[in-house]
C-alpha cells in the first residue's frame, strides 16, 4: 500500500524532540549525577551543600532550555533551510525495505542498512547513520499504510528500538 505524507514545520520539531530523547544509559547516568548531586545537598556540608544545589538547579535549567528552547529554535532554522524536506513524499512497505520517493529523488531503505529505528505515537525514524534518519509519520496509517507491520519488520530485521 502506497500513501502519502508532508512534513510541517511542527512536525520537523517534534521529530527532532524525538531524536533529542536520551538513550538509556545516558538517562540512568543524568539520574546518577542527579542522585549524587542530591545526596551532596543533603549530607555534605555547607560549601558541598549550596555547590549541590549549583549543580541540581544549573544541570535542571540547561536540560530545559536545550530542550524546550534551543532544540525547537534550531529544528525550525534547519526546516526553513532543507526545502527538500517540505515537498509531498510517498512511501511503501516491501518485503525487504521501505521505499521512500519524493519529486527530488527516491530511496529504497533496505532493513540491513538501518542502523537503528525509534518510535513515538506521532513519528517512526529510521536511522540510516546516527545523526542521519528519515522522519516517517504515523498518521499514513488512516490511508492504509501498515505501521504495525513496519514497526513489526523493523524489530525482527534491524533490531529493538532505541
Amino acid at each position: 500500500m502506497t500513501a502519502t505524507f508532508r512534513i510541517s514545520e511542527d512536525d520537523y520539531v517534534d521529530a527532532m524532540r524525538l531524536y533529542g530523547r536520551l538513550p538509556r544509559l545516558a538517562k540512568w547516568m543524568v539520574i546518577a549525577i542527579a542522585v549524587g548531586l542530591l545526596l551532596a545537598a543533603i549530607f555534605g556540608s555547607r560549601q558541598i551543600q549550596s555547590g549541590a544545589l549549583g549543580g541540581l538547579v544549573g544541570g535542571t535549567l540547561v536540560l530545559l532550555a536545550m530542550r524546550y528552547v534551543a532544540l525547537p529554535m534550531s529544528a525550525r532554522r534547519h526546516y526553513r533551510k532543507y526545502k527538500a524536506i517540505q515537498d509531498e513524499f510517498s512511501v511503501e512497505l516491501q518485503d525487504d525495505a521501505l521505499r521512500l520517493w519524493a519529486p527530488h529523488g527516491e530511496s529504497r531503505i533496505i532493513w540491513t542498512n538501518l542502523l537503528k529505528w525509534r518510535q513515538d505515537e506521532r513519528f517512526v525514524l529510521l536511522y540510516l547513520m546516527p545523526r542521519l534518519f528519515h522522519v516517517l509519520p504515523k498518521s499514513v496509517a488512516a490511508q492504509g499504510f501498515d505501521v504495525a507491520a513496519l514497526v513489526e519488520r523493523l524489530d525482527r530485521h534491524v533490531g529493538p528500538e532505541t
